[in-house]
């Protein structure tokens, strides 16, 4: 049996839960990656089981790291829900209103950086 689908990712990257955030999967996957990396074993006794478990790092970021992937790993890995249509258009209408809250803030920052620079050309 291939131990990648019997692994738990979220727990083999020390992760709190499946409702970790891209940048916490990101954080959890290089503290792991640079800690277990087979160039950084000192045992060689110990170097197979290093790289093993890298490999395992490896594919549990490339899974938890692409929202696609993530989602069909978590309904038929770990059983969760599949998220509803509904969800779904929530969270991209969150990721919207948080792009355009963005872009506000970057116009009004170069409004104002503007508004400086006339006013040191004025004197």
């Amino acid at each position: 049996m291939n131990t990648e689908k019997t692994c738990n990712f979220y727990k083999l990257l020390s992760l709190s839960s499946e409702a970790a955030t891209m940048t916490e999967i990101k954080q959890a996957y290089r503290s792991m990656a640079l800690r277990y990396h087979p160039d950084v074993c000192r045992h060689t006794s110990e170097r197979e089981e290093w790289t093993r478990l890298f490999v395992q790092l490896n594919a549990a970021y490339e899974t938890l790291s692409n929202p696609q992937l993530r989602e069909e790993y978590d309904y038929n890995v770990l059983g969760l829900r599949r998220k509803t249509a509904a969800a779904a258009a929530a969270a991209s209408d969150e990721v919207s209103l948080r792009k355009s809250r963005c872009e506000d803030q970057k116009r009004r920052s170069n409004r104002s950086s503007m508004r400086t620079q006339r006013m040191k050309h004025r004197n």
